[in-house]
């Protein structure tokens, strides 16, 4: 019996489990997911809760019983990792073994470096903070909403991964659009300037000029401003100061933090300088062929987006079929910016970019297909619980957005 523990029931960790159940009784293979919540969190919907459009239970669903019906779910947070003796530690001192281990534990966001963020900061990060958030725009009347990212450091290990100053923008642009909209509906529009500021040269510093460009045309009509190479130095009541001594006043002021690895790789001495745990293109840790790690807590994963996670977990499942079964091939990784931006109104962005990898796709569709689109794909994670569409499904998508390109 061959002993699989996938640590983190997100994106990239259900997408592992849901392709191993296939086949996992057939190659006696005992799969545990280990996860410290109860639920599934459909997290590209955050912005939406963000805004009062959902509820948090209406972007969640439980983990367990999906779990049970193929393995044993744990309940617990992981400390740390012994790789020679192959065993996960969990609090009080229990411990898990395996013979083959994925971490998709996801990053840990450090609002904590952020000075003044806990007395006067908001976030859509989390399903803690993005209804607080809520009541924040509610409560809003007048001024400036700044709203960007903290800086994410740099590591060295991987050297021909892309360094992205900023952990995922998209949620940024997203929540401008959203209070804009939102702003006009309430007609507080006139009294309110949304400012967008980024830690790197180019927002959206992940995709090429064709969506630069589409973005740039949308955020000049919504009046959306947009400012670079803005580090923050700390967050006050009213203000906002930069590394560069300059400071922008603000009414409310919106931050996704920095992005570090999680703590248990951290504990355990898998990661990078920033924590995160480096692998090879399979997703095999550098150091250890029989750890996998993927999504946001991976070095691989720039920038840090479920879509990545989710092919990333493609990737890994069938190695873990070829290694285990000795069938099937291992698909390549052909990783992609795709995301889709609510901004309202019942209207979307569709962004589809590879130049950040040395492709030469790079693709912005603005509308209502793209909001459907984007509603769609989040109803049927919750109905399906986690599984992604159906490879029909997904090969009918590629098509339709080829002849949009």
């Amino acid at each position: 019996m061959h002993k699989l523990v996938i640590l983190g029931g997100g994106f990239g960790g259900l997408t592992v489990f849901h392709h191993v159940a296939k086949w996992a009784r057939e190659y006696q293979v005992e799969i545990t997911v280990i996860d410290e919540r109860e639920t599934f969190l459909v997290k590209p919907s955050l912005p939406e809760v963000s805004l009062g459009e959902k509820s948090v239970r209406e972007i969640t669903f439980p983990l367990r019983q999906v779990v049970e019906s193929y393995g044993t779910f744990i309940r617990n947070r992981v400390n740390r990792i012994d790789p020679v003796a192959q065993k996960v530690y969990l609090e009080e001192g229990v411990a898990v073994s395996y013979d083959f281990l994925v971490i998709a534990l996801g990053a840990k966001k450090h609002f904590g470096e952020i000075p003044g963020f806990a007395d006067y900061g908001h976030s859509m990060c989390t399903d803690v903070l993005a209804p607080r958030l809520a009541k924040a725009i509610e409560q809003f009347d007048k001024g400036n909403i700044v709203i960007g990212s903290m800086q994410v450091k740099q590591a060295t290990r991987l050297p021909e991964v892309p360094y992205l100053k900023a952990a995922c923008e998209g949620p940024v642009g997203e929540v401008a659009f959203m209070i804009d909209v939102a702003l006009r509906k309430r007609g507080k529009r006139d009294d309110a300037r949304v400012v967008c500021f980024s830690p790197s040269p180019i927002f959206f510093e992940d995709v090429g000029d064709k969506v630069h460009e589409a973005f740039g045309d949308l955020a000049q009509k919504h009046q959306v401003e947009v400012i670079t190479d803005k580090i923050v130095r700390k967050i006050e009541r009213d203000y906002v100061e930069f590394d560069d001594g300059s400071t922008l006043e603000s009414a409310l002021t919106i931050m996704i933090p920095a992005y570090y690895g999680p703590d248990a790789v951290a504990n355990s001495g898998l990661g990078d300088e920033a924590g995160f745990a480096p692998t090879n293109e399979q997703f095999q840790h550098l150091d250890y062929a029989n750890i996998y790690a993927i999504g946001d807590g991976a070095s691989r994963t720039v920038p840090k987006l479920g879509h990545l996670a989710v092919e990333q977990g493609n990737v890994v499942a069938s190695h873990l079929k070829q290694t285990l079964t000795g069938r099937g091939e291992v698909l390549p990784y052909e990783p992609e910016v795709f995301c889709i931006m609510n901004m309202g109104n019942r209207k979307a962005m569709l962004i589809r970019s590879n130049t950040l990898y040395g492709g030469q796709r790079d693709f912005a569709y603005y509308g209502q297909v793209s909001s459907l689109m984007k509603s769609s794909f989040d109803e049927y994670m919750l109905r399906f619980k986690g599984k992604m569409p159906p490879d029909m499904l997904q090969r009918l998508l590629n098509v339709y957005l080829g002849r949009l390109e």
